[in-house]
């Protein structure tokens, strides 16, 4: 099983990623976890164990994606993130590949 953490400070993002999931967490494959920013998202990290998979959104308050992702990578270095944005990010690339993200969608 994939636990999978959503990352986005837009909730109504959630119904998108349930929907766009349904098949697997159905089965049984992912655990979909959804949290509304990088905070929650690193407390939840630290209950779980096995494959993780985060998707971050990369503009929000707070703590962006970016953040966030240098954070995982220290923290939480077996975790897999994916970066996430509605506008095209492309000036992140260098960041994104420093920190090991495995992805990027635009």
């Amino acid at each position: 099983m994939i636990n999978l953490i959503a990352v986005d400070d837009e909730k109504d993002v959630r119904v998108l990623f349930e929907h766009f999931f349904q098949h697997e967490i159905v089965n049984g494959d992912v655990n979909l976890i959804f949290e509304s920013s990088g905070q929650g998202c690193l407390e939840k990290l630290t209950s779980l164990e096995g494959n993780i998979i985060v998707l971050s959104d990369i503009n929000m308050p707070e703590m962006s994606g970016i953040e966030l992702l240098k954070i995982i990578s220290q923290d939480f270095p077996d975790a897999k993130v994916i970066l996430v944005s509605a506008y095209d990010q492309s000036r992140y690339q260098e960041e994104l590949q420093q920190y090991g993200a495995v992805g990027y969608i635009s």
